[in-house]
């Protein structure tokens, strides 16, 4: 016979730890157009590429939105303002350099781990953009660069993106110069290529780190059961950290796990 369920005052809490580019939303180039006019604008862009949820995300969104939802993200601060979506709890965003509290504020005993974990990278990160632009030039390729900056903590990691006219795989032959000018010690940096986006990011920054200490922070207190959605191999380390992990069928991570990959 089966257990009663519990009643809702007893049920355990559940929180979904959840990446947002291309598993709650996506660009509307990835919508296709008879579903883009029945999809929702859910993030804004400065370059006026916007995000939309389509029809199934929305149901998606708000199942999920019934439990805790702690989004997990690669956008920083400010482009994490610039997503629509009414989440209200903490954020993880710029790959785990910032925990932001409900209200929007940077959790600053999370801040101080970072800072001083970044200094011994300062130099080599501050280095990427000059040396980015200068391999590009070299291979006759037309991109964007940038570091992600957080206040308090100044750049915490490195974008690269082609421009029109550049094919995206591109970016796997700019990548292993870039690689090598930051591995020179025992620290491996981490080097993720997903679509029109190279990002290279310091040892001491992961989505992992991060979710693994505001998860102790809630379980000290109060028992939770975590859930973990991503689309994307960077993801999986933080997904795994979770009770259960999910991921959208033909993403990044279905396919690497597929048995017959398309």
């Amino acid at each position: 016979m089966l257990p009663p369920s519990a009643a809702p005052e007893t049920a355990m809490p559940i929180v979904v730890f959840t990446d947002l580019d291309d598993t709650l939303f996506q660009t509307a180039r990835k919508v296709p157009g008879a579903l883009l006019a029945r999809s929702v604008r859910a993030a804004q862009a400065v370059n006026g590429h916007h995000s939309y949820q389509t029809p199934a995300q929305i149901a998606l969104f708000g199942w999920l939105n019934a439990a805790e939802i702690v989004p997990v993200t690669a956008r920083g601060s400010e482009a994490f303002g610039r997503v629509g979506l009414p989440f209200r709890g903490p954020a993880i965003v710029a790959n785990g350099a910032v925990i932001l509290d409900a209200d929007g504020t940077a959790d600053t005993e999370w801040q101080a781990v970072i800072v001083d974990a970044l200094a011994a990278h300062r130099i080599a990160l501050n280095a990427l953009p000059a040396l980015a632009q200068a391999e590009a030039a070299r291979l006759g390729m037309g991109i964007r660069t940038w570091l992600v900056e957080e206040a308090g903590c100044g750049g915490v990691y490195h974008v690269v993106k082609v421009e029109p006219g550049t094919p995206e795989t591109a970016l796997h032959d700019l990548a292993p110069a870039l690689y090598a000018a930051v591995n020179t010690g025992t620290d491996t940096w981490v080097r993720h290529i997903n679509g029109n986006n190279l990002a290279l990011i310091p040892p001491c920054l992961s989505k992992a780190a991060a979710t693994a200490f505001l998860l102790r922070r809630m379980r000290k207190a109060r028992e939770v059961f975590a859930v973990g959605f991503g689309d994307s191999s960077s993801d999986l380390d933080f997904m795994r950290l979770c009770d259960v992990w999910m991921t959208p069928t033909g993403s990044q991570l279905d396919r690497l796990f597929s048995r017959n990959p398309e």
